[in-house]
């Protein structure tokens, strides 16, 4: 893909100042500190991938959609810095992308892990920063059998057949990258997060662009 001209960047991590914008709104999770923030067409998802998260993420890209006569260049940006979460959980946001007929551009920020970094990858056009990193981390098998990803509990052990064809079907087949199933197969396997700088995230044909 051709580099873009995105002009229209903000500096997300400036004090967020609601009367700064023409088009502002706020999710917050006082449970667990997850933040959804829309800034004029850009949406900042400092979130764990959860249904509610994901749910949330999707009114405000249809409440985006809805105000895009406030924008003179309309496309949506995503800001993603995410810790992961429950990677079935995205499985909403693919079923609404299918149907979104408007270009949404993923951007990781500063640090993304899991599914946090497939969300990103799921976007039409995904940009990653020059100094952000990227954490693929392992799989652990709980002493009840289930399984957990770093953290975020993905599924039972009677269910993990399904959770692994789901995870080859998106980043295989869903998922534009360089990612194959042997690939994935070794990731599976090893017994250690996995840190990738912008340029290793790049060649694994995660992303589009490095800014």
């Amino acid at each position: 893909m051709t580099k873009r001209n995105n002009n229209d960047f903000k500096n997300v991590f400036e004090p967020i100042l609601a009367n700064k914008y023409v088009y502002y709104d706020i999710f917050t999770n006082h449970n667990n500190g997850d933040k959804i923030v829309i800034m004029d067409n850009h949406i900042c998802f400092n979130s764990t991938i959860n249904s509610q998260s994901i749910e949330a993420l999707i009114k405000f890209i249809n409440n985006i959609i809805s105000n895009k006569h406030l924008f003179p260049s309309f496309k949506i940006y995503l800001h993603i810095n995410s810790k992961g979460g429950c990677f079935s959980d995205l499985v909403n946001f693919i079923k609404f992308k299918k149907e979104c007929v408007h270009e949404i551009i993923s951007i990781i920020d500063k640090d993304c892990y899991d599914s946090g970094f497939v969300l990103a990858s799921l976007c039409n056009y995904r940009i990653i920063n020059k100094n952000a990193k990227v954490y693929y981390s392992k799989f652990i098998i709980s002493e009840k059998g289930d399984y957990y990803w770093n953290y975020f509990a993905q599924c039972s052990n009677a269910e993990i057949d399904n959770l692994k064809k789901l995870f080859y079907d998106i980043m295989c087949n869903l998922v534009e990258s360089n990612l194959t199933r042997e690939k994935l197969d070794g990731y599976f396997l090893k017994n250690d997060l996995q840190v990738w700088d912008c340029k290793k995230y790049k060649k694994l044909g995660l992303a589009d662009e490095i800014v």
